[in-house]
């Protein structure tokens, strides 16, 4: 095989990526791999009790997802907060997202510590829900501010999973429908911290 045919070698520009990866919404992204996983897990989790699908899942059914929620704030919290304060040009909403993700990870570690004083699995995830859209709602306003013409289907994802969380939290259901509409609302709302961080990818924060 002649030269003409051998394959151009590029270096790997090992600065550009740094530069991407620095202009990367690292809050953003843990919040959207958190709802995704958290709501994948639910899925799997029989709301009535018992072995779920992989044998990975509470036993105790509902009651186990509300035991098992504050680890996920702690996790997600802590991971977006470190990622968040130290790549700081990266910031997508200015100190609204570090004081939610300080938010996040308090009341986990308050979940962890005080377990005994949970409330219901439909108390607990109606305020985790309300969390997440106000989250996204944020979200969508500083979209707005910057100029971003699809900012209303931002705002649209919040109003959605505020309305899920909303027509879960009547309790007019069985632990297993309210388990639904929660697994629902965390993945619409993993979607909308994906196109927060699309959006908002490499746009320093202003003061």
């Amino acid at each position: 095989m002649t030269n003409e045919y051998m394959p151009e070698y590029r270096p790997i520009d090992k600065h550009g990526i740094a530069v991407k990866m620095s202009g990367a919404k690292w809050g953003l992204i843990i919040m959207a791999v958190a709802c995704f996983v958290w709501a994948a897990f639910m899925y799997l989790t029989p709301a009535t009790g018992g072995a779920g699908l992989l044998m990975i899942t509470p036993e105790n059914g509902a009651r186990g997802l509300v035991q098992l929620l504050p680890w996920v704030g702690v996790i997600a919290g802590f991971l977006a907060t470190v990622l968040t304060l130290g790549t700081r040009p990266s910031w997508a909403l200015g100190w609204a997202e570090p004081i939610m993700d300080i938010l996040m990870l308090l009341a986990g570690l308050w979940g962890i510590y005080s377990t005994s004083q949970l409330g219901s699995f439909n108390g607990v995830y109606t305020v985790v829900g309300f969390f997440l859209a106000l989250y996204i709602a944020i979200i969508a306003i500083e979209l707005y501010r910057r100029g971003e013409r699809m900012w209303v289907a931002e705002l649209a994802v919040a109003a959605t999973v505020w309305l899920i969380t909303f027509l879960g939290g009547l309790n007019m259901a069985a632990d297993h429908a309210q388990v639904v509409f929660s697994c629902i609302a965390f993945f619409i709302a993993a979607w909308g911290f994906v196109y927060g961080a699309i959006k908002l990818a490499g746009i320093p924060a202003e003061e």
